[in-house]
């Protein structure tokens, strides 16, 4: 397995003892280096791009990850000629259309993707949950540290968050099952949620001491978040992670994110989604007042 990324050897150490010696190799790479690309897929058979991100710095613009990259990708894939299976890991919700940047370039470059490889399979996840997500953590994060956890208008918006280990058996199937080949999935978690409701089951999960929720206008969001994300477009060093507080992120809580009725998902690979409470959510206890192992441990009776 190649693994290009442009993170520190630190941040990826622990992938290269996950097979034998050898198995697998990480890569530095660039997205706007053609022939670092190439260099990474010409020896490959399947590829699988799961670059994003979730704000737009000096460096890297929306289109410069959403669309152009993936571009670039699917037509050295096509030129190279030995790789057979191309999945990319799209977003529950991108449309051309929406009101985020951040989904409108998802879709234009899942758009460009097929149109340069049309066997490619595209992913549109829901929400991600896990260890390191930025939904849960965030929400756990500011029921530590401030008063009342902000949500943006009425919280109301609809979501069926994805176990992110659910994600990852879906394209193990996927690359194991060449009928999967041109199709698009999207994968979702078993319920649904309201923003609102997640807020509550993570302050249950973390026993927060008087939890309350600050409902914030989505324009009142907007012009505290626009200073930041000017900066972030203007400064040549980096500042801190801005989650919650990009136009993009507030613009995306306005709709609901579901699993359309016809479209493909979990069923059809045949994988069922991991209950998000329970087992799947403990690593929210970290942020449990009183310490970690205060109440229940996980799967025993009286787990929120």
């Amino acid at each position: 397995m190649i693994l290009p990324a442009r993170c520190n050897e630190n941040a990826r150490q622990h992938l290269k003892v996950m097979g034998d010696l050898g198995q697998i190799v990480n890569l530095d790479y660039s997205i706007r280096d053609d022939d670092a690309i190439k260099y990474a897929v010409e020896r490959s058979n399947v590829v699988v791009n799961m670059v994003g991100r979730e704000w737009e710095t000096r460096n890297f613009s929306f289109e410069d990850v959403h669309v152009d990259f993936p571009a670039r990708l699917a037509e050295i894939c096509k030129q190279v000629g030995t790789v057979e299976r191309l999945i990319h890991v799209s977003a529950l919700g991108a449309a051309e259309d929406h009101l985020s940047a951040y989904y409108r370039t998802k879709a234009i470059g899942d758009a460009a993707v097929k149109a340069a490889f049309p066997a490619a399979t595209i992913i549109k996840p829901a929400k991600l949950i896990g260890t390191e997500d930025r939904l849960l953590n965030v929400f756990a994060e500011h029921a530590c540290k401030f008063p009342a956890t902000p949500l943006v208008d009425d919280g109301g918006s609809k979501h069926r968050p994805v176990f992110v280990d659910d994600v990852a058996l879906a394209i193990q199937a996927m690359v194991q099952d060449e009928a999967t080949a041109g199709k698009t999935y999207e994968l979702c978690g078993e319920k649904t949620y309201s923003m609102e409701d997640l807020v509550k089951l993570v302050n249950r999960v973390i026993r927060a001491q008087n939890p309350k929720i600050l409902y914030v206008p989505s324009f009142i969001l907007k012009l505290l978040g626009a200073p930041h994300e000017y900066l972030l477009r203007r400064v040549p060093f980096p500042l801190p992670t801005p989650t919650g507080l990009t136009r993009s992120y507030i613009d995306a809580q306005s709709r609901d994110y579901l699993k359309h009725p016809k479209s493909l998902g979990f069923e059809e690979l045949g994988i069922k989604p991991a209950k998000l409470d329970g087992v799947v959510i403990d690593y929210l206890r970290a942020f449990r007042f009183g310490g970690y192992d205060a109440g229940s441990a996980a799967g025993q009776p009286g787990m929120d």
